[in-house]
């Protein structure tokens, strides 16, 4: 972890993300910009979290490890996300870890002193429920099948029509097994959704599709 000291940097980010708009108080005073390497754990399950991160560069996981030594994704970060807000703002212990996968960048302030004003702030308080139903909606996206959760996060995660990302990190992410994923991706080069351009890389042929497919509509 390391404390970028750069106004200009912490500026870009607010613009960017308008996230002056959630607030009623000055973020440009009240925050520090965090910058996280690859890996590094940002918070851990049951132990209370005592500053307010927005994740505003790279990506993060929060998950838990179940009693039977299983992998679960609760929620895949990237670019402009809230993190924890629900124990934060409540000063609730974490219920899963959050890692960072990329390197990544965080606009921080400390729970203690603003928790209460946050309590307060109605404009702050609109957003955040937005933002939690949203999660919660998103949530109930595990039980959905796989080809669905897949679909999601190719359109999540692609780049300029392509995607490209670890498959045995996507595997844990999606929640299923190596083999099944590939059988998956296979399927899609099939139905001329995908085209296999290299290893672990896909070239979205046919997006209606994937956006059919995101929305559980099924493969035609």
């Amino acid at each position: 972890m390391q404390q970028l000291n750069d106004p200009a940097l912490m500026q870009h980010y607010i613009d960017k993300y308008h996230l002056q708009d959630y607030f009623s108080f000055d973020l440009q005073s009240a925050a520090v910009l965090v910058r996280y390497d690859a890996n590094e754990i940002l918070s851990l399950a049951g132990k209370v979290v005592n500053t307010f991160s927005i994740l505003v560069s790279g990506e993060c996981i929060a998950y838990m490890i179940t009693r039977s030594d299983k992998f679960h994704c609760e929620c895949h970060y990237k670019d402009m996300h809230f993190m924890g807000m629900v124990g934060t703002l409540w000063n609730k212990p974490a219920i899963n870890d959050i890692k960072a996968l990329t390197p990544c960048i965080c606009l921080c302030f400390p729970a203690e002193v603003y928790r209460p004003i946050l309590l307060n702030d109605v404009k702050f308080l609109r957003y955040a429920a937005e933002y939690m139903a949203s999660h919660i909606r998103q949530s109930a996206a595990h039980f959905e099948p796989l080809e669905t959760r897949l679909a999601a996060f190719i359109l999540e995660t692609e780049q300029d029509g392509a995607f490209r990302y670890n498959l045995t990190l996507c595997a844990d992410l999606v929640e299923t097994s190596y083999r099944h994923l590939l059988r998956t991706l296979h399927a899609f080069c099939s139905m001329g959704i995908l085209k296999r351009e290299e290893k672990s890389s896909y070239i979205i042929v046919d997006r209606g599709q994937l956006e059919e497919l995101r929305m559980g509509h099924g493969i035609t």
